[in-house]
């Protein structure tokens, strides 16, 4: 009977301790002052505030301490139009499960305007993996979403999620993915991109990889040109059936707007160029003419970027390789100096590898 009642007042002692370790602890031999602090989640230098304790190595057995009450560990938000539990979570850098679970929502679907839902503080487990930067990535020909994500070096999931996509194999020249970088990543240079206008054009024309096996680069020769003006003395002058030239040509300000893509029909009908001296090279050779006398000047930034993005696009699409990418004169020597001394061709097909 004796033991009985001193093994109930023991178990009772130890009841009422446990119930006060939300408030007080009592150090026990060999503990410190982190192992307590996260024991109760809370930081080493909140105990140390509570306690008024300089030193946290100077602890001794049985010193009673006052533990703070724990943050809160989330935070609430009020759920708005147009909300969804997903773009929730990634705007709070924390996982969708986590929100599910600390609210107790079966559906995450299921949520509706001026519910107040408890938000987690990011912490180990439950970040979600987003960055805390977003980029956006013109889609161009050739690419495929998986070949972005592995770019980037973030999950094609992300990707899909991020943007809204259901079909990772349904996207469009011109579309802007949104990617996240990770902090203090350096993203990857996308370079030059064709107006949206002329890529869907460009993207509308059949054309033929099989016949082209040259991209040649001239100019105007001229200060002042455009494309109107070119086709007009080639077709009446030069008495060219077919009028223009060349498939394209791009403007430098004066007759056209600087950096402006002209797409001729030559390029539209998929047919031979006349463009250069040699009836077997304009069969199998794109043309593009940048107006300016490069023998005097060099080309305008604004001409150098389209033109890039220009021969990038058809390099993808004609399967034309880097070596095949060449300059009137350069292709034809004896012909002519076109496009002149100041046309950076060697900086320029460097651009292209």
């Amino acid at each position: 009977m004796y033991k009985f009642f001193v093994y109930a007042a023991f178990l009772l002692f130890s009841v009422t301790t446990t119930a006060e370790a939300a408030t007080v602890h009592s150090v026990r031999r060999g503990e410190t002052l982190t192992e307590i602090a996260q024991a109760y989640k809370v930081s080493v230098q909140e105990i140390k505030d509570a306690n008024n304790l300089s030193n946290a190595n100077t602890l001794s057995i049985g010193q009673k301490l006052n533990i703070p009450a724990p943050a809160p560990q989330f935070t609430e938000y009020k759920i708005r139009t147009g909300d969804n539990l997903s773009d929730i979570a990634k705007e709070h850098g924390v996982t969708l499960r986590s929100i599910t679970a600390l609210n107790a929502i079966g559906n995450a679907n299921r949520i509706s305007v001026g519910q107040v839902i408890k938000i987690p503080l990011p912490s180990e487990g439950n970040t979600a993996p987003v960055a805390s930067t977003i980029i956006e990535y013109k889609v161009r020909s050739g690419d495929s979403l998986s070949d972005i994500a592995k770019k980037y070096g973030v999950s094609l999931d992300t990707l899909t999620s991020l943007n809204s996509i259901r079909r990772a194999n349904r996207i469009k020249i011109g579309q802007v993915i949104k990617i996240p970088v990770a902090p203090g990543t350096t993203p990857i240079p996308q370079g030059p991109q064709l107006a949206n206008s002329d890529e869907s054009t460009l993207e509308r024309i059949r054309t033929k990889t099989s016949q082209w096996k040259h991209i040649v680069i001239h100019h105007s020769a001229t200060r002042v040109g455009s494309a109107k003006g070119m086709d007009n003395y080639h077709r009446n002058e030069r008495r060219m059936e077919n009028g223009l030239a060349y498939h394209f040509v791009i403007g430098n300000g004066r007759g056209m707007k600087d950096g402006e893509l002209y797409i001729g029909d030559r390029w539209k009908k998929q047919i031979q160029g006349g463009h250069v001296s040699s009836y077997a090279l304009n069969q199998i050779s794109i043309g593009i003419c940048l107006v300016g006398d490069f023998s005097k000047t060099r080309p305008t930034d604004k001409q150098m970027e389209t033109l890039e993005a220009l021969v990038k696009y058809l390099m993808d699409k004609t399967r034309v390789p880097v070596a095949r990418v060449t300059t009137h004169t350069l292709i034809h020597p004896k012909h002519t100096q076109c496009p002149g001394k100041y046309f950076p061709t060697e900086s320029f097909k460097a651009k292209l590898d």
